[in-house]
């Protein structure tokens, strides 16, 4: 069960960004879309992956690594499509400032394995909060043109498989644990902000 929750929500995950992707390249465009939920997607995700490496929790590594390579993708699209040179600079920068916390490593006096917890609670706070500037755009624009109710529905079974994941691993994370269920109360609000739009379109 530890080994196969993660590879299924690996897989979810895989398909709730596919509808999203398409839409960014259809349309040619990240409007409405927050990219610090992207960044904070790609930052957290790395906090995480390296945690369950170091400590050879490979399966449970592969749903971030997914996150991370697709949260990637879509800031691509955002430098390809929308950014303007200076633009590309903050991104990097803000990009650079999300994973500051991994220079404690190269402190001689830390402990690395208490490092990498530390840094899971960094990502913990990042997973928290991805989705609330996203909320928060949705809320302000009234535009989700480029948003898909079904990443964000599959975001939210990904995020069960995770919880259950974690709970079957022999040695229980509690930033994981904690990261999962904001993922699925955050994921469920927007999944209401977009529903709350579809019914009441944005007439400005």
């Amino acid at each position: 069960m530890a080994h196969f929750l993660p590879v299924l929500s690996s897989f979810i995950l895989v398909f709730s960004f596919l509808p999203l992707l398409n839409k960014i390249r259809k349309n040619r465009s990240v409007s409405g879309l927050s990219l610090l939920m992207m960044t904070f997607g790609v930052a957290q995700s790395t906090y995480f992956i390296a945690f369950n490496l170091y400590f050879e929790r490979f399966y449970m590594a592969l749903p971030f690594v997914v996150t991370g390579i697709l949260s990637g993708s879509i800031l691509y699209y955002f430098a390809r499509y929308n950014a303007e040179r200076k633009e590309r600079v903050q991104l990097l920068c803000m990009l650079a400032f999300s994973l500051i916390p991994f220079t404690l490593l190269a402190n001689p006096v830390l402990d690395t394995a208490k490092v990498l917890t530390w840094l899971t609670f960094v990502g913990l706070v990042m997973s928290s909060v991805r989705v609330m500037p996203q909320t928060y755009k949705t809320i302000r624009s009234g535009d989700i043109s480029n948003l898909s109710a079904r990443y964000f529905s599959l975001q939210f079974v990904a995020g069960i498989c995770g919880l259950f994941a974690e709970f079957a691993m022999a040695t229980q994370s509690i930033a994981h644990i904690l990261t999962f269920v904001m993922i699925l109360l955050t994921n469920a609000a927007q999944l209401g902000c977009i529903q709350y739009y579809k019914m009441r379109p944005n007439t400005v």
